[in-house]
């Protein structure tokens, strides 16, 4: 009699302990899961990068991203038997820039550029005295020469139009004058972003082109601005009071750190985005594959302990569940190389969340339990539905990511709710 209650009291110890052994080994094997997605966030980094030589291969060629200084007119004035350069004063400083914009391929990459139509016209300040008969030089600079698709036109003190094959154009007043107009144009290609300098008394900038995912870049916002589904066009007046600061504060930071290449001006400017960078996109969601797997083992092991026939779910099943779900972020990312990011990401969901379904109703429930496989496919659902909101809503994406949280927590507390942990039936 005491022999058979010893071994009756040797299997319940056995087994009381069965749901926190389980419980154990799925912990570890999501650490295990782990791993693979560093390998991942490496494929991604090296598909971006192969996507960045892209564009530097089609800039060397086509031009990179233009910043447009604004004109100078200098003059060299003797001093202690050498010569000194002076600067007049810009006054207004008006600039329209016109850009027409296409889509380059290399490879598979998609990379905007464009070609910008620039018109700069103004007047300079005499602030010099006297300078009849003196050389002056009307110049400006652009970030990239090689994007030049014709010689640039100079107008100066409503003279005829001259062409020069430099940035820079030298020219006499045959009398003196408190003010010297000015009018340049020129045409130049470039990719991605281009900027305008503001260091006029008064700056009137005009930027308008056939793009319609701009971003406004620089110092300053648009006056106004017009974005339509095929367009935008916006209006920049900056004062010379607003520039100021700014410019002083560059000199500052250059003077403090020595560095002359960190020495820069006030600007302006637009970005043409692509409408989603699926790199960055597949990263962020990347970001909560860890907490996916989480979910789905959480799923399938209350499942596990609360099913009325005991059916018991391999480790190694946990593991193939768990390398389907890890291969939906790289699904995600070649996809999204050849498709926009939303419709790659519908084609990944769907192929994981029907391969995970089919693998539960034909394998582990083996048949025998249509419901089970029903919520995990429902549950799945939600799950990259969430994922692909909490993907579009930047700014909300914790807010939201916490009342997801919290909800599925008190959803799982409900679920097992009458589960009985230190008792193996």
């Amino acid at each position: 009699m005491s022999d058979n209650y010893g071994i009756k009291e040797e299997k319940k110890a056995n087994t009381n302990n069965t749901k926190m052994k389980k419980f154990t080994l799925l912990l570890l094997m999501l650490l295990l899961l782990l791993i693979p997605t560093g390998f991942w966030y490496g494929i991604i980094a090296d598909r971006e990068h192969y996507r960045n030589e892209a564009v530097r291969s089609i800039s060397s060629a086509w031009g990179n991203q233009q910043v447009f200084s604004t004109p100078k007119i200098t003059f060299e004035k003797p001093k202690n038997k050498t010569t000194e350069t002076v600067e007049l004063l810009l006054n207004n400083y008006n600039t329209d820039i016109k850009i027409t914009t296409e889509t380059r391929h290399k490879g598979i990459y998609k990379v905007p550029v464009y070609t910008a139509d620039v018109k700069m016209k103004g007047d300079f300040t005499n602030n010099a005295g006297d300078l009849t008969g003196k050389t002056l030089t009307l110049s400006f600079n652009v970030s990239d020469s090689v994007g030049f698709t014709e010689e640039p036109v100079f107008k100066v003190n409503n003279g005829k139009q001259e062409i020069s094959h430099d940035t820079q154009y030298s020219f006499k007043l045959d009398k003196n004058t408190k003010t010297i107009p000015f009018e340049i144009s020129y045409k130049i290609r470039g990719l991605n972003e281009l900027y305008v300098k503001v260091n006029g008394q008064t700056n009137n900038v005009h930027i308008s082109g056939n793009w319609a995912n701009p971003s406004f870049t620089g110092n300053f916002l648009p006056t106004e601005r017009t974005i339509t589904k095929d367009s935008f066009d916006a209006t920049w007046n900056v004062p010379k009071i607003a520039t100021t600061n700014i410019n002083n504060s560059y000199e500052q930071y250059n003077k403090t750190f020595d560095d002359a290449s960190l020495l820069t001006s006030a600007n302006v400017g637009v970005s043409l985005l692509m409408p989603v960078d699926n790199y960055r996109m597949t990263t962020r969601a990347l970001k909560y594959a860890f907490l996916f797997i989480v979910l789905t083992f959480v799923s399938y092991f209350i499942f596990e302990i609360t099913s009325t026939n005991k059916k018991r779910i391999h480790p190694l099943q946990y593991l193939l569940l768990g390398g389907a779900m890890l291969i939906f972020y790289l699904l995600l990312l070649s996809i999204s190389e050849f498709l926009p990011f939303g419709f790659a990401y519908f084609i990944a969901s769907i192929m994981t969340i029907g391969l995970i379904c089919m693998y539960t109703y034909f394998v582990i429930t083996k048949r025998q339990n249509v419901q089970f496989s029903a919520i995990i496919t429902g549950l799945l659902v939600i799950l990259y539905a969430f994922l692909y909101t909490l993907l579009q809503l930047q700014d909300l994406a914790l807010l939201l990511g916490s009342i997801g949280l919290f909800a599925i927590i008190a959803m799982i507390m409900y679920t097992t709710r009458n589960v009985e942990w230190y008792d193996e039936n």
